[in-house]
């Protein structure tokens, strides 16, 4: 008797092996494509306002001081990355911020728009961005029994984080006075009952509480800057693995920014398995990531039109989007999608 429960059970594991490979399989795992799209703020700001200064962000109560200063170094060190490539605003030197404070005798942190456009005449500035952090994070180990072998129980322990970032950003008009924007951007993390998605943008920091709560302040920073700022965004694509090997080298050519080796490989692929949806997506994904969007629009519903895999509507619906705002291929977002497929491959040859 115990030997057939045995086998059975040995069974069903083989059984589940071999169903997660075969469900599994549709992805080329490991193989991803980063496309780079630009997109304006949402804010319209006077083109008069160029030089901006960020101060120390206040907390409600003392526990959370050093949570507004990250959050103050964060929207400084986003803000002068976005100016490298859209040269929208002038970033006041931080420590020239702190030297100004300390020198006139201001509190480290602005609490209201007067004390912001006091600071911004002295500090002769245009525009000053001041705001409030508030954190509320909790930790802690469960343990249930789950019944094992013969009937015994077996303790399980389960670890539960759960993190709460809040941000106020408030950007004050110095010549003006004016509030120019102020918005309160939230942000949570809760082990418990995550997708999939958010799992794995976690997963370096899935266990350190503080690591969570500062990648939460970095969310609300950055999605506050597209507000005010035009910014890039970045959509991660996962490639197919497809029916035959030329979808696997096409998948390397395309890892390599080679999108037109890649384009030729999956076609080659077609030749052999013409009904390969996953071939034509990676087609599209290609062109998508030229900047070729009619192209990419084009193969994304040949690849619905035998699958209507949800990912691949995803990306269909995606370059609808973009392309009422583009005309024609952009050279420079096809090199900047090269640049970060290379970026992509030296960091993973460092891990």
């Amino acid at each position: 008797m115990f030997t057939t429960k045995l086998t059975r059970t040995v069974f069903s594991l083989l059984l589940i092996i071999l169903g997660g490979a075969f469900l599994g399989g549709c992805k080329d795992k490991g193989k991803e494509i980063t496309i780079r799209y630009d997109r304006q703020p949402q804010y319209t700001i006077s083109d008069n306002v160029r030089k901006v200064a960020v101060v120390q962000f206040g907390a409600k109560s003392g526990t959370e001081e050093r949570w507004g200063e990250i959050a103050s170094d964060c929207l400084a060190s986003v803000m002068d990355e976005y100016d490298k490539k859209f040269h929208r605003f002038v970033l006041i030197d931080r420590k020239r911020v702190q030297a100004i404070m300390e020198e006139r005798d201001f509190q480290m942190s602005v609490a209201d728009t007067d004390q912001a456009v006091q600071f911004g005449k002295i500090a002769s500035v245009d525009a000053m961005i001041y705001g409030t952090v508030f954190v509320d994070q909790d930790e802690k180990i469960e343990v249930h029994q789950v019944s094992g072998p013969y009937g015994v129980s077996i303790p399980v322990k389960t670890e539960y984080r759960r993190s709460t970032a809040a941000v106020t950003f408030a950007m004050v008009d110095v010549q003006t006075t004016k509030t120019i924007c102020s918005v309160t951007i939230t942000k949570k993390y809760d082990s418990k009952g995550m997708s999939k998605e958010e799992k794995e943008r976690y997963k370096k920091v899935e266990k350190n509480l503080p690591a969570i709560t500062q990648m939460l302040i970095d969310e609300c920073v950055r999605e506050f800057v597209g507000k005010i700022s035009p910014h890039e965004v970045e959509v991660q694509l996962q490639l197919e693995a497809g029916k035959a090997k030329q979808v696997k080298d096409g998948n390397n050519f395309a890892s390599e920014g080679e999108y037109r080796d890649a384009i030729r490989m999956y076609q080659a692929a077609l030749s052999e398995a013409p009904d390969d949806d996953g071939a034509m997506f990676n087609i599209g994904v290609c062109h998508e990531a030229m900047g070729q969007l009619t192209e990419a629009e084009t193969w994304y519903n040949k690849a619905i039109a035998i699958n209507a895999n949800p990912e691949y509507i995803r990306a269909r619906k995606r370059v609808r989007v973009e392309a009422e705002g583009e005309d024609e291929t952009s050279e420079a977002s096809v090199e900047a999608n090269r640049q970060k497929a290379r970026e992509a491959r030296q960091k993973k040859n460092q891990e």
